[in-house]
């Protein structure tokens, strides 16, 4: 595409019908990356470079909430442990896996951009689970910033 209008004809031209709920999905897509802010301003996220200096080390939890699909194209951090995201209630529910992990280690979560570790951090901390944090960007920050990953 080489113009606005360009892509606007081929849109068009697909007579596709108009998209539903615009008037929701538009205001909530405006707020991405405003669950971060929030979690940074808090001092529960790690950039990149910091969370790359906590690979390997026993007391720090890497959680991958990404689908398994997501794992596979992107890979992963070495390490990390697999809990999708929508298992995250259960999770760290009294119990749950992640409680468990709590109690010693550090958990950082991560996904794709970080919007879910954002808010997973948020519900872990409203679970009392204080040494919750994310990796801000997630994956997509990590592979900017040259971070090992494993298939």
């Amino acid at each position: 595409m080489t113009s606005a209008d360009e892509y606007a004809a081929l849109m068009n031209s697909l007579n596709l019908p108009n998209p539903k709920m615009m008037d929701v999905a538009v205001p909530a897509n405006m707020k991405v990356g405003l669950a971060q802010d929030e979690i940074a301003r808090r001092g529960w996220a790690l950039n990149a470079a910091d969370a790359m200096a906590l690979v390997g080390r026993p007391e720090v939890a890497f959680i991958d909430l990404r689908e398994k699909g997501e794992q596979e194209r992107h890979g992963a951090i070495p390490g990390a442990l697999h809990a999708p995201y929508p298992d995250l209630r259960h999770n760290i529910a009294p119990g749950g896996m992640l409680r468990a992990l709590a109690g010693d280690r550090r958990l950082l979560f991560y996904c794709a951009f970080g919007e879910r570790s954002a808010m997973a951090v948020q519900a872990a901390q409203d679970a009392r689970l204080a040494s919750a944090c994310h990796l801000q960007g997630g994956i997509d920050a990590w592979k900017k910033a040259d971070g090992p990953l494993v298939r």
